[in-house]
C-alpha cells in the first residue's frame, strides 16, 4: 500500500472517532502549547532584561572599578566608604593597562537639592570626564554633552536627565536656563536621552553630570573618586584585563598579599552571566514541565489507541482477510498516532504562540518566539506519536483475522 494510501486511511479512520481523536490530541496540545508560550514569554522577559542592563550599563565592554572591598554592601557614596580612588589612578590605568580603550572618571553624590524658580529635586548628581559619554554610549537629545575645555576650565555647565528636565522646566525649553545644584548655579548645557526604567524598575533618567573637575573643586569639595569605568578593546578579554587591572591598582595603592584590595573591579558581563544562568534554570525547570505533560499525552494517546484496537477487532480481519499484511496494519495504527500527535502539536504551537503574544502584550514586552523551541516542539510531538504509538500499532498487527472475524 502507498504511503498516501495509508495516510488517507489513517485519517478517515480518526475522522469515524472524532470524540476519541480530540481526547487524544488534547494532551499533546496542552503540553506543546504549554512549551511553546512559556519558552516565548521567557525568551522575552530575558530580551527586556538586558535592554534594561543596556540602557542602565550603557554598554558591555567595560569594568567598573569602586572603592572598597569585595565585600563592601551597595552603591558606594562619597562617605560611604574609604576613599581609596585618586584622580591620576584613571589615567594610570589607561597607560598601563593594556587592552583599556580610555577611562572615565566619575564622582557622585545622592543627597544635593537640584531647584530652579519655585520647583526643586533631588537627583543622583554625577561629576564626570569629558569621556563619558563616550564611554557609556549616552547620548543627548537636545544641545551637547560635557567637553575638554567645560572640564578644564571648571565651567560650571550641567547635562540633566529626562526627568529632571520635566521636574524643574514643565514643558519649558532648559537649554539655556541656570538651575543651582547645592545653591550653587549651573548652565543646562543639555538633555539627556530618556533611558526609561532600570532592571529594578527605578527610573534611569532623574540624574544629571556636571564637568568631574567642577564636582570636585565647586560642588563636593573633594579629591577622589567614587567610580572608574574603563571601557576595553575587546570585551571578550574582560577577565585578563581585570586582573592587570587589579595588579596596578595594588601596586599604586601599596597593597601587598595577604591584605585586602581597598578597591572592587566589576564587569557587566559577569552580571549578564549571573542573569543568563539563572534564567536558564527556570527555563529548563518549565521546559521540563511541558514535555512531562506531552509525554502524559502521548500516554493518554497509547491508551485511547489501545482501546480503539479492540473496537477495531473485526475491521483489522477484514482487512487481513482481503490481503493486508500485517505490516500494512502496523503502519497505519502507526501512522494514525504520528497524524494525531503531529496534529496536536500544530495546534499547541498556534495556540501556545497566541497566548504568548497576548502574554508579552500584558506585561508591556515585544513578542519574541524561540524558533529552535518552536521547533522542537513539532519534532516532540511527532516523536511521541511514533512511541506511543508503537505498541497499540503492534497490537493490532497481531490481532488474529479468524478470532477478529468472529467477534
Amino acid at each position: 500500500m502507498s504511503a498516501q494510501r495509508v495516510v488517507a486511511s489513517a485519517w478517515r479512520s480518526l475522522a469515524r472517532s472524532k470524540a476519541r481523536s480530540f481526547f487524544m490530541m488534547l494532551g499533546v496540545i496542552v503540553g506543546i502549547a504549554a512549551l511553546t508560550a512559556l519558552a516565548s514569554v521567557g525568551e522575552a522577559t530575558r530580551q527586556e532584561t538586558l535592554r534594561q542592563f543596556k540602557r542602565m550599563l550603557g554598554t558591555f565592554d567595560t569594568l567598573t572599578i569602586r572603592p572598597g572591598a569585595g565585600s563592601t554592601r551597595g552603591m558606594p557614596s562619597l562617605g560611604s566608604v574609604e576613599p581609596s580612588l585618586k584622580f591620576p589612578d584613571g589615567p594610570a590605568i589607561a597607560a598601563g593597562v593594556p587592552g583599556v580603550k580610555r577611562v572615565a572618571l566619575v564622582q557622585q553624590a545622592f543627597d544635593l537639592d537640584v531647584s530652579y524658580r519655585d520647583a526643586t529635586t533631588v537627583p543622583l548628581v554625577l561629576g564626570v570626564s569629558p569621556n563619558w559619554a563616550d564611554v557609556r554610549g549616552e547620548s543627548v537629545a537636545s544641545g551637547a554633552h560635557l567637553s575638554e575645555e567645560d572640564d578644564r576650565s571648571l565651567a560650571r555647565v550641567t547635562v540633566i536627565g529626562a526627568d529632571v528636565a520635566r521636574v524643574l522646566f514643565q514643558g519649558e525649553d532648559p537649554l539655556g536656563k541656570v538651575i543651582r545644584i547645592a545653591d550653587v548655579p549651573f548652565q543646562v548645557k543639555g538633555v539627556m536621552a530618556s533611558r526609561g526604567a532600570g532592571p529594578g524598575g527605578a527610573s534611569l533618567d532623574n540624574m544629571l553630570v556636571v564637568p568631574v573637575s567642577t564636582a570636585s573643586k565647586r560642588l563636593f569639595n573633594r579629591d577622589y573618586l567614587t567610580t572608574l569605568v574603563v571601557q576595553l578593546n575587546d570585551a571578550n578579554a574582560s577577565d585578563r584585563v581585570a586582573e592587570d587591572v587589579r595588579a596596578l591598582l595594588r601596586e599604586r595603592h601599596r597593597i601587598i598579599p595577604p591584605a585586602q584590595d581597598d578597591f572592587t573591579v566589576g564587569s557587566p558581563r559577569a552580571t549578564l552571566a549571573q542573569i543568563s544562568k539563572v534564567g536558564t534554570t527556570l527555563s529548563k525547570v518549565v521546559t521540563g514541565v511541558a514535555v512531562i505533560a506531552t509525554l502524559i499525552g502521548g500516554a493518554v494517546i497509547m491508551s485511547l489507541m489501545l482501546i480503539g484496537v479492540s473496537e477495531r477487532r473485526r475491521e483489522i480481519g477484514v482487512r487481513r482477510a482481503v490481503g493486508a499484511t500485517r505490516a500494512d496494519v502496523m503502519r497505519q495504527f502507526l501512522v494514525e498516532a504520528t497524524l494525531i500527535s503531529a496534529l496536536g502539536g500544530a495546534i499547541g504551537i498556534l495556540i501556545g504562540a497566541g497566548g504568548a503574544t497576548v502574554g508579552a502584550l500584558l506585561q508591556k514586552l515585544p513578542p519574541a518566539y524561540m524558533w529552535s523551541m518552536i521547533g522542537g516542539a513539532v519534532a516532540l510531538s511527532v516523536a511521541v506519536g511514533i512511541v506511543f504509538g508503537l505498541y497499540p500499532a503492534w497490537k493490532a498487527a497481531n490481532v488474529d483475522p479468524i478470532e477478529a472475524l468472529r467477534s
